[in-house]
C-alpha cells in the first residue's frame, strides 16, 4: 500500500467511519470501511491519471493549492460532523471533487465500489463525495509540506499509488484491480456492461 494510501486510511479512523456510516444511513460500519477504502484507491489513481495529464494536471494543481491545505484533517470529526465550519466551502465540495476527478464515470465508479464492498450503489456514490475531500486532504498536505511542484507531486502520486497498485492487485489484491480498468476506459458507450463483466470475474476469484 502506498504513503498516500497509507496516510489515507490512517484519517479513516473507527470514529470517522462511524461517523460516515450514520451520514449515508448505512447499517454496517465494517461494510462502509471497506467501501471508504476502496473509494480512496479509486479517487488516488484518479488523481493520479490528472496530475499525469499536461492539460487536466494544472487545473487539479490550482485546486490542490487553493482549497487543499490539509486543515480539514485536525479535526475531521468536527468537519464530518458539522461542529466545526470550513472558511473555504470549496474545501468539501465533494460533489465538485468527484465530478472533476470521475466525470460521467461517477456511476460505473459507485457501481464497481458497490459490487466490491457490498454497499448499495447510492450509498456508495454518497461515501465517495465524503470521502473526496478528505483524500484532497492528504494529497495537499503532501504537497505543501513537500513544497511540490505539478511534476513532483505526479511522481509521488505514479511512484506510491500507480506502479505499485497495478503490482499487488495483478498478484490478487481483491476487487481494486477494477478501479484501473475503470480509468482506463474510453467511453465508448459501453462501459457499464464491461465493467460489471470485469467487476464480476474479479469478485467471483
Amino acid at each position: 500500500m502506498s504513503n498516500l494510501m497509507n496516510e489515507v486510511s490512517r484519517h479513516l479512523s473507527d470514529d470517522v467511519i462511524m461517523q460516515l456510516t450514520r451520514q449515508i444511513g448505512a447499517l454496517d460500519p465494517n461494510m462502509v470501511k471497506k467501501a471508504s477504502q476502496g473509494v480512496s484507491e479509486l479517487l488516488l489513481q484518479a488523481i493520479s491519471k490528472n496530475a499525469g495529464n499536461q492539460e487536466r494536471g494544472g487545473g487539479l494543481f490550482g485546486a490542490i493549492q487553493k482549497d487543499h491545505d490539509g486543515g480539514i484533517l485536525g479535526n475531521l470529526m468536527g468537519v464530518l460532523s458539522g461542529q466545526q465550519q470550513v472558511n473555504n466551502q470549496s474545501t468539501m465540495n465533494g460533489t465538485g471533487i468527484v465530478n472533476h476527478l470521475l466525470g460521467k464515470q461517477q456511476l460505473e465508479a459507485a457501481q464497481v465500489v458497490s459490487q466490491f464492498s457490498g454497499l448499495d450503489i447510492f450509498k456508495s456514490g454518497v461515501l465517495t463525495q465524503l470521502i473526496a475531500p478528505i483524500v484532497m486532504g492528504v494529497v495537499g498536505q503532501t504537497q505543501k509540506s513537500k513544497g511540490l511542484d505539478l511534476g513532483g507531486l505526479a511522481q509521488v502520486l505514479l511512484g506510491g499509488g500507480g506502479q505499485q497498485t497495478q503490482q499487488r492487485t495483478s498478484q490478487g489484491g481483491g476487487g481494486l484491480g477494477v478501479f484501473g480498468k475503470l480509468l482506463d476506459m474510453d467511453g465508448d458507450g459501453n462501459m457499464m456492461d464491461d465493467l460489471l463483466n470485469i467487476g464480476m470475474k474479479i469478485l467471483k476469484k
